[in-house]
């Protein structure tokens, strides 16, 4: 694994941590509510947060490393499946 690989993924990895820190706070003080301090609602503090872990997995499938854009279409479609069977979410893909 070369430097910019191994960068890409550290930061992917921190990215997934401050994701799914961002859920937390919708969960725990809603959506709408804005941190003293801050602009942003915590619902666009989560868009934010999911815009660079989008752009971190672009750069992943860049860098030829294995991880394919055809390869995540794929399990993208084989997740929505799943869900069709196993939870509630009305999924119209």
């Amino acid at each position: 694994m070369n430097n910019d690989i191994r960068e890409i993924m550290l930061i992917l990895q921190e990215e997934c941590a401050e994701a799914t820190q961002a859920i937390s706070k919708c969960f725990r003080f809603g959506p709408d509510q804005v941190k003293p301090g801050k602009e942003k609602t915590n619902i666009q503090h989560l868009e934010e947060e999911l815009g660079d872990l989008i752009a971190m997995i672009e750069l992943l499938t860049d860098h030829n490393v294995g991880v394919t854009k055809e390869g995540l279409e794929r399990a993208k479609h084989t997740k929505f499946e799943k869900l069709k069977t196993w939870s509630n979410i009305k999924i119209n893909k």
